[in-house]
């Protein structure tokens, strides 16, 4: 077993290649909220209440914890980064990767430890030639903060990564952005992928090919997820962070969880564990319970998919995924192609193990052997 390190040794590296411009841009998206049938919670007992009666055995035939489905018009501050490899002199013509991260973390999972990191996702894309466009989902990291009862939801997540994709590829989601000629591929992890999944059953057009991290469409885990968060409030966890959010923002415990959420031990460095444990951002309740809701019939995407996870993720394979991501080929009967890969020693946080890197090299090659 590899010996811990200080979190500044731990993230050094190659000097980084690549640069970047941060932005905010603003979008209005049209889309449904699926109104909750229980109240705000009032206190950590009311959240918990609600996480024994989702997980109970009769679950799937009590009443639902949602009413009918409301359209709304709402408009959201979005925090985004683009970059780019510092020796590219014409940055439109590059292919893109959209990045969407997953619940608990904010874009900045996409470039873990700082620019020179083995962590960091974005470097690998931009030493294999693309550009990259991450971006906070509301209610992380710089991006709006909204409702996390009704706004917080997958349908309206899934709104925004449309419409950032489609203000992206028509050239009008920031002056420094320029509009595209390339290709422009989505990349998501956990609920970043079920988002990324939803967007070509949705809108096929919108992409040129996907790459889902950390997913599987067999949700029979998923209990033990949010067992395992205990739905404890976001604002008693961490107060100094979160203190003035509202109830119906959720997260794990503490550092503990985080392992048996995201890492399998022990290919993973403590200092790596506690970073994660410090950054991570909460979850609203209805965005968690919502992930079902969206489409996922991508019968007419014909472009490449590559489902990628650790073998040891727990939340979408019961911390065994061989045979398990083969069974979304279905939902994907005309792509070209579709391919699995199990990613050995990692759990479900793919981008916070020893060997991310290799995790890494399995999608670049993914995408410039079928794009």
């Amino acid at each position: 077993m590899r010996q811990s390190t200080s979190a500044l040794a731990l993230f050094m590296g190659a000097v980084a290649a690549f640069q970047c411009s941060s932005f905010k841009t603003t979008i209005t998206v049209s889309a449904p909220f699926y109104q909750p049938a229980f109240a705000p919670f009032a206190n950590h007992y009311q959240s918990v209440a609600l996480l024994n009666a989702v997980t109970a055995r009769d679950a799937s035939t009590a009443a639902s914890p949602f009413k009918g489905a409301v359209n709304v018009v709402e408009t959201f501050s979005i925090s985004a980064e683009y970059c780019t490899p510092t020796a590219y002199q014409h940055p439109a013509h590059l292919d893109v990767q959209i990045l969407t991260h997953g619940l608990g973390f904010d874009k900045s999972y996409w470039r873990s430890g700082g620019d020179s990191s083995g962590y960091n996702y974005v470097r690998a894309a931009t030493d294999a030639g693309y550009a990259t466009l991450s971006y906070d989902r509301i209610s992380n990291g710089g991006s709006s903060l909204v409702d996390p009862y009704t706004i917080q939801q997958a349908p309206i997540q899934l709104a925004v990564l449309e419409a950032i994709t489609s203000n992206y590829r028509n050239g009008t989601i920031h002056p420094s952005v320029p509009k595209p000629s390339g290709k422009v591929f989505h990349v998501g992890h956990s609920y970043g992928s079920i988002l990324s999944h939803a967007l070509v059953a949705t809108n096929p057009s919108l992409s040129d090919g996907i790459v889902l991290t950390g997913y599987s469409t067999n949700t029979t885990w998923l209990g033990e997820f949010l067992i395992s968060t205990d739905f404890h409030l976001a604002k008693e966890n961490q107060p100094q962070r979160f203190g003035n959010r509202s109830a119906g923002f959720v997260t794990w415990p503490d550092e503990l969880a985080n392992q048996y959420i995201f890492l399998s031990y022990p290919h993973f460095d403590a200092a790596v564990l506690a970073y994660a444990e410090t950054h991570k951002y909460p979850f609203s309740v209805s965005e968690v319970l919502t992930g079902g809701v969206v489409p996922y019939n991508a019968a007419n995407f014909s472009k490449p998919v590559l489902m990628i996870s650790g073998d040891a993720d727990l939340i979408f394979c019961g911390s065994d995924c061989h045979g398990i991501l083969e069974q979304a080929a279905p939902l994907f009967p005309g792509a070209k192609p579709f391919e699995t890969y199990v990613q050995p020693d990692t759990g479900h946080g793919m981008n916070l193990h020893y060997n991310a890197s290799g995790t890494y090299a399995v999608i670049q090659r993914f995408l410039k052997d079928n794009a």
